[in-house]
């Protein structure tokens, strides 16, 4: 089974993480020695310029793309006010494939929402990838975006951030936390990364993670494992699992191996336009 691999990052000085400093010596280095390892096709890097971790992210992620054809990259909008039709052209033409939208909360959503029509015209005529990292509540506000963009490819993170559980939630409990997303399935543009488990089940580094379930079996019966990717959210992953636990997922064993084989890496290579 070949991988994809849906959600990683590269900082150029590494992930300072809850250490305060990045425990790998060079994470473009360690993430080649794991995808040799694992057998990993492609991985879409999600540009991150937030919090002064790496103000130059999305530079130093082309940079990294330009010798490493299997890459692909979206560049991270800071400032969602401001952003434009300009902000968004510069993205693509440096070779990004689309944008990474962080919206913590609705406020931020709504500023998401309210972008020039520009903004979405252009990343809708290329057919851009759009990874969201949204909670529920940011979510709820994003279905006209989603709906006035129809050839955009909206990648919402982590499962939806449904938030850490210390217990496992009824399938009910579940449903109705992520009921934003679970909302857009209809429509067939929408797609979920199976990703960061340890920030849905408590403690973070129990794997595997058994909180997250009922969220996953949501998802996957809403959407289909045609629309759901396989993430390993390398490397802040790393600061509580193995990157061996984020790829062998006992919460996919109830997908047969035709269904498995597509999250674990045929669906984000058929966005990326890469599937044999």
């Amino acid at each position: 089974m070949t991988l994809a691999d849906a959600h990683i990052h590269f900082f150029r000085r590494g992930f300072p993480g809850p250490y305060g400093a990045s425990l790998l010596r060079s994470d473009i280095e360690a993430y080649e020695l794991l995808r040799s390892a694992h057998d990993i096709a492609a991985a879409l890097i999600v540009g991150y310029e937030g919090l002064a971790i790496d103000p130059g992210n999305n530079a130093y992620i082309r940079e990294l793309a330009r010798t490493r054809p299997w890459m692909a990259t979206v560049g991270h909008v800071d400032d969602i006010a401001v952003a434009g039709e300009a902000t968004v052209e510069a993205l693509l033409a440096a070779g990004h494939a689309g944008i990474a939208l962080y919206a913590p909360d609705a406020a931020t959503a709504r500023l998401v929402a309210t972008r020039p029509a520009g903004f979405w015209t252009v990343l809708d005529r290329a057919g851009a990838i759009i990874s969201l990292n949204a909670p529920p509540e940011a979510i709820a506000e994003l279905g006209p975006v989603v709906a006035a963009a129809p050839d955009c490819r909206f990648l919402f993170s982590h499962v939806g951030l449904p938030g850490a559980h210390p217990r496992v939630p009824s399938r009910e409990a579940a449903e109705a936390r992520i009921a934003p997303l679970l909302a857009l399935a209809p429509m067939p543009n929408v797609f979920v990364k199976i990703s960061g488990l340890y920030a849905i089940s408590m403690p973070e580094h129990a794997w595997p993670h058994e909180a997250a379930r009922p969220f996953i079996d949501a998802v996957l019966d809403r959407f289909g494992a045609a629309r759901c990717l396989w993430a390993s959210d390398f490397p802040p992953a790393l600061d509580l699992v193995s990157f061996a636990q984020t790829v062998d997922n006992p919460l996919l064993g109830g997908l047969a191996p035709a269904e498995r084989a597509a999250v674990m890496g045929g669906n984000l290579l058929r966005l990326l336009g890469r599937a044999s």
